[in-house]
């Protein structure tokens, strides 16, 4: 049974006509530029698509956290999806300014989010500390009643095209292995610079590497309480990585849909690929995984609904998932063929992107202490 109520499915329906609309038909101009228009933002923006979090006190939908799980999962059904990556599920980031963020952070910030013109990133990676956060240097000293912020983030989601930075970093008041302050960083501010990072798949997905150069903030730029970081980042955990594995099935189920069509199209002498009873097997075989996986997100989605979705059962859902994108992506190329190898077939870019999913938001062994520690 679905976890999904009547609301869910239209706002289903108005994510695909969003991305059959203005990103579909745009997505062999976006790869030919190098990047997809900012515009596309506002017009998400207008289609009510993003601050899905905000509450409708100041302006916004106050949806719960399965609609932005729907939008992961939806762009996983679609071949942009393989292109753009993660970063129209950013939004996620709403999240923290919604349950941490002061009064007049949420005032100065939601109408921006909710119009578009404030794309957000969380920037957490440092060159030398990734899933290991003890090992965070870049550092906020204070200097009178403010803090002068430097360091070093890279392989950040949106990280060269953020308006509004939640930027991770020690302060004098950091003693502990895991004491950090997130800071909301205005990426105009002085100080500020990005560069853009190339990645192996979805070559539209903006990543970047930020660097803080005497940045002055106040401590009014504080989300939440200073050297209380990890309770912040903490109250994400579950939801981004249920969202991870909700597009990661999507985008296998994609690539599964494709190669059934055209495994019964491609000829080989006066058979066609689908005859051959490995073939089948094959197929028969990534249906079962799907099918199971389905099940799997449903009793998952179930309990994150009804609040006995714990960190563990996440951390699950992110590697089998994630895992299995990877295990049926890579089949799938392999009954493709030589087309499979070839960047204009939407296989390729799903085998690429898939890539990624056992890495970003806690790679797959982070996901396994996080289990094993219940054990």
């Amino acid at each position: 049974m679905s976890t999904y109520t009547q609301e869910h499915e239209m706002f289903r329906e108005t994510v695909r006509r969003f991305i059959e609309k203005e990103m579909e038909p745009n997505l062999k101009k976006w790869d030919e530029q190098g990047y997809v228009d900012r515009d596309v933002w506002y017009k998400a923006a207008d289609a009510g698509l993003v601050g899905l979090f905000i509450p409708e006190e100041y302006g916004g939908p106050g949806a719960d956290p399965l609609y932005n799980v729907i939008v992961s999962e939806e762009l996983g059904h679609y071949p942009c999806g393989a292109s753009v990556g993660a970063s129209f599920t950013s939004d996620i980031a709403t999240h923290l300014m919604v349950h941490f963020g002061t009064e007049a952070q949420k005032k100065e910030w939601f109408p921006k989010i909710l119009s578009g013109h404030a794309v957000q990133c969380l920037a957490l990676t440092e060159p030398g500390a990734g899933s290991d956060i003890s090992g965070l240097i870049t550092r906020a000293r204070k200097d009178g009643d403010d803090f002068v912020l430097n360091g070093n983030k890279t392989y950040i989601s949106n990280g060269n095209i953020a308006d509004l930075m939640y930027v991770v970093a020690k302060t004098d008041d950091c003693t502990g292995a895991n004491d950090m302050t997130i800071f909301v960083v205005d990426a105009k501010k002085e100080g500020v610079s990005s560069r853009g990072l190339k990645t192996m798949g979805a070559p539209l997905y903006p990543v970047g590497e930020i660097f803080f150069d005497n940045v002055r903030l106040s401590r009014d730029d504080i989300l939440g309480e200073e050297g209380k970081g990890f309770k912040v980042l903490f109250s994400t955990f579950a939801q981004d990585r249920i969202q991870i594995a909700a597009r990661s099935l999507a985008a296998a189920e994609l690539a599964f849909d494709l190669t059934v069509d055209f495994v019964k199209n491609r000829k080989i002498g006066n058979k066609t690929v689908f005859d051959f009873q490995n073939t089948q097997f094959k197929l028969a075989e990534m249906k079962t995984e799907l099918t199971v996986g389905r099940d799997f997100l449903n009793a998952c989605l179930k309990r994150f609904v009804e609040g006995s979705f714990d960190l563990a059962t996440a951390a699950m859902a992110k590697i089998w998932l994630c895992e299995l994108e990877q295990r049926v992506a890579h089949e799938c190329v392999q009954l493709h063929g030589g087309a499979g190898y070839m960047d204009e077939y939407v296989i390729s870019r799903i085998y690429t992107n898939a890539r990624l999913q056992t890495i970003y938001a806690g790679t797959s062994e982070l996901q396994k202490v996080a289990i094993a520690r219940t054990l």
